[in-house]
């Protein structure tokens, strides 16, 4: 299939991303774009929006992220079937990377994944903890290799929000931790963060074989509190390491 030729107009670089995400979008919403259809390939949109191609991957991330765009088999991104007024609405939470305070961010985690914890701790059965523990132990394999940690950590999450069993709440968890994942690319490059997140996983599962639904909120509660805390310290480092260079 080939991909749709679109009338792009170039874009300025302040929030490039973002508006990316809304020129596709209002070409969806126009008809330009429609369900199956391919977009063009990263280098053609990076050409035809007059941007980098680093904004373009954020930019069809964050449309992933939204359910407007899926990656098939083979190569090629295509738009997905959902109406543009399922997506309109939310967009603004999904596309304020640039401007979130982590902060704010991980207070809104820290009540989404403690709901989702609980839930997922009262429907869990003894083949989904067996499973939830064979990922832990699988992410203790890979406290030196950051990347392929962070993968596993949001198999884990995404786990979880499938046992709870509440679409809505997977959702916004799932974007959340896509934003997240921006802040802890800086902080979880450490093996004694990694180990401490694996640690407060156990103490989840420690949650879930006791059959203890609050115990299991409080448990990863107490994650996101931590999470948030070690991606403060990496990003006060970064900052501190910034200030040092320009004064060197």
């Amino acid at each position: 299939m080939q991909a749709v030729k679109l009338r792009i107009e170039p874009i300025t670089r302040q929030g490039a991303s973002e508006k990316v995400v809304h020129r596709l979008l209002a070409l969806v919403k126009a008809g330009d774009l429609g369900p199956g259809d391919r977009l063009p390939s990263e280098r053609e949109l990076a050409d035809r929006f007059q941007v980098s191609r680093p904004t373009i991957r954020e930019a069809v991330r964050a449309l992933a992220v939204l359910g407007v765009v899926k990656t098939r088999h083979g190569g090629g991104i295509f738009v997905s079937a959902m109406e543009a007024s399922d997506i309109l609405g939310p967009l603004s939470f999904f596309l304020t990377l640039e401007r979130m305070d982590v902060d704010h961010l991980y207070q809104a985690r820290l009540v989404i994944e403690g709901e989702i914890a609980a839930l997922a701790c009262a429907a869990a059965s003894a083949a989904d903890i067996a499973e939830l523990d064979k990922l832990i132990d699988e992410q203790a394999t890979r406290t030196g290799q950051p990347a392929r940690y962070r993968v596993l950590d949001t198999k884990f999450h995404a786990r979880l929000s499938e046992i709870a069993g509440n679409p809505f709440l997977a959702r916004a968890a799932s974007s959340m931790n896509v934003l997240g994942m921006e802040f802890r690319k800086i902080a979880s490059e450490s093996e004694a963060v990694i180990g401490l997140s694996i640690e407060d996983h156990r103490a989840i599962l420690v949650a879930f074989r006791a059959r203890d639904p609050e115990a299991a909120r409080r448990a990863m509660q107490t994650h996101m509190r931590n999470v948030l805390r070690t991606t403060r310290d990496a990003i006060a480092a970064q900052r501190r390491a910034r200030e040092e260079g320009r004064q060197a």
